[in-house]
């Protein structure tokens, strides 16, 4: 893809499609979502969104590793327009958010306005018509204005390791979970130890036969302070929804206050101190640690 300047020549302005958009949404993610949504609630129906899938949902659509979920509270972990009864804990898991972006997408009558299958080839600013030329895989559109919605963590990336292309056992990225795999008494090795690693490995290490896990750097990890929601805080939560807003505002600021901490260091150190000592109740060996 690229965004830089194209001059065209009388057959092209021939063939350029008659319709104009106001904008045009790369992506029914999240945030594609509600940037179509938003776009309704000020008056600007005139868009467009495309999507390379076949339903809406982005990273939570892709991702359906063993304990796929948020490490963001459900609360926050959603639109402000549109708060949800039903998620089933504090921390919802990767099929309720997906649920959700869909039934969102339904009730605020975004769906319509996808297209979905269409994948961008190319988006390039024409100078004489003051407008983008977007190229996709179902044919050519254009725009006032392009958002890209299309989010950094979609795509799977494979380390480049010597190695990997002569590797004969089963192979795969936690992002393209291959769920027809048996793990169980296999020997499993896992590279990295990121946000997916440690709500996976958890999930597989009691199939494993033998597992290892590789990290180049280690992450702070602390237990999430998850709990099971139940039908009575559920059914409270949607009589009271004031309750749910109160805890949003309290998760956010306390996000904020970490934040604030990732730029002053000093501030999070009993923190850390904290991760290191439920650490050493966790693991006994100190070689370990």
């Amino acid at each position: 893809m690229t965004a830089q300047a194209k001059k065209l020549n009388s057959a092209d302005k021939k063939a350029l499609p008659p319709h104009i958009y106001d904008t045009f949404i790369v992506g029914a993610g999240i945030s594609g979502i509600a940037t179509a949504i938003r776009l309704d609630q000020v008056g600007y129906t005139n868009y467009k969104i495309i999507e390379k899938a076949t339903r809406v949902g982005g990273t939570w659509r892709e991702n359906t590793y063993p304990g796929c979920g948020c490490d963001v509270p459900s609360a926050l972990y959603s639109y402000s327009f549109a708060p949800s009864a039903k998620w089933s804990h504090l921390f919802a898991r990767q099929p309720e958010i997906l649920s959700y972006l869909e039934e969102v997408s339904e009730k605020f009558n975004v769906s319509s306005k996808i297209e979905f299958g269409t994948e961008l080839i190319n988006a390039a600013w024409n100078k004489e018509r003051n407008l983008w030329v977007i190229d996709t895989n179902k044919g050519q559109f254009l725009s006032k204005t392009v958002i890209f919605a299309t989010g950094p963590i979609t795509e799977a990336q494979i380390p480049k390791l010597e190695g990997l292309e002569t590797f004969k056992g089963e192979m795969f990225h936690s992002a393209k979970w291959n769920h027809d795999y048996d793990l169980t008494g296999k020997r499993i090795a896992v590279i990295g130890t990121g946000a997916s690693a440690i709500q996976f490995v958890p999930q597989i290490q009691p199939l494993a036969k033998e597992l290892y896990v590789y990290q180049r750097t280690a992450p702070w990890v602390v237990p999430k302070p998850d709990t099971d929601l139940g039908e009575v805080s559920k059914a409270l939560i949607e009589k009271f929804p004031f309750i749910q807003k109160a805890w949003r505002k309290t998760v956010a600021q306390s996000l904020n206050a970490i934040n604030f901490g990732l730029r002053n260091p000093t501030v999070l150190k009993p923190v850390g101190e904290l991760a290191k000592l439920i650490l050493r109740f966790q693991i006994e060996d100190a070689e370990l640690r």
